[in-house]
C-alpha cells in the first residue's frame, strides 16, 4: 500500500493513539465526576434531617358580646365585639332589626326602634355596616357599639329582634382590607 500523504505511516498512527488516549482520559474524568456527584447526593439525602413546616396560618374570627341580653327582651345595651383571632383585625357589624313571633316568623311591618350608638369609635359607611375605626388586638374587645337599642310599637304577638352580625378581617396589609370591604367603606379606618 502506498502512503499518499507526505507523512510517514508511524506519525499518523501516533496521532490516532494520542486522540484515543485523550478521549479515554476525558471519558474517565466524566465518569469520576458523575460518580462523585452521585455519592454526594446520596450522602446528603441519607444524612439531612427533614425540615418541619412551622408555618402557623392566621385565623380571623370574632364574637359578638351582648351582656345581659335575653331572648324576647326589648332593649339591647353595651354591645361590643371580641377579636377572637390570633392577629389584629378590623371589625364591622351589620344590624338587622325585625319583629318575630314565637315560632320565628317575621312580621311584614318594618321595625321601629331607637338606637344610641358610639359615633366616636365607630362610623356607619354607605354600605350600611358599622365599622370600628381602629384595629382590635387579638383577644381584645371593640369599644361598645350599641349603648342601647329599644323597640317601639311592637305588633301584638311579636317581639323585637336586633341581630348583631359581626365580621373581621386581618388589619394588614391595608390594601387587602380596602379590596375586600371596598375602599369607600374603609376610608374612616385608622391605619
Amino acid at each position: 500500500m502506498e502512503n499518499r500523504s507526505n507523512q510517514p505511516a508511524g506519525r499518523s498512527r501516533r496521532r490516532r493513539v494520542m486522540r484515543n488516549r485523550a478521549i479515554l482520559v476525558i471519558a474517565v474524568a466524566a465518569l469520576v465526576c458523575a460518580l462523585g456527584a452521585a455519592g454526594a447526593v446520596a450522602f446528603l439525602i441519607d444524612t439531612t434531617n427533614p425540615v418541619e413546616n412551622t408555618f402557623d396560618p392566621s385565623k380571623v374570627t370574632c364574637e359578638v358580646k351582648e351582656p345581659g341580653w335575653t331572648d324576647g327582651a326589648s332593649v339591647k345595651e353595651n354591645v361590643s365585639v371580641t377579636n377572637t383571632s390570633n392577629i389584629p383585625a378590623y371589625i364591622r357589624v351589620a344590624l338587622v332589626a325585625n319583629y318575630a313571633d314565637a315560632d320565628g316568623n317575621l312580621s311584614p311591618v318594618n321595625p321601629a326602634y331607637t338606637l344610641r350608638w358610639n359615633e366616636t369609635d365607630w362610623y356607619r359607611a354607605a354600605d350600611g355596616y358599622y365599622y370600628c375605626k381602629a384595629a382590635v388586638a387579638p383577644g381584645a374587645d371593640t369599644p361598645v357599639l350599641i349603648h342601647s337599642c329599644s323597640a317601639e310599637g311592637v305588633p301584638a304577638g311579636y317581639h323585637f329582634e336586633l341581630q348583631v352580625i359581626a365580621s373581621a378581617i386581618q388589619s394588614a396589609p391595608f390594601d387587602a382590607v380596602s379590596e375586600a370591604w371596598g375602599a369607600a367603606n374603609v376610608s374612616g379606618l385608622v391605619k
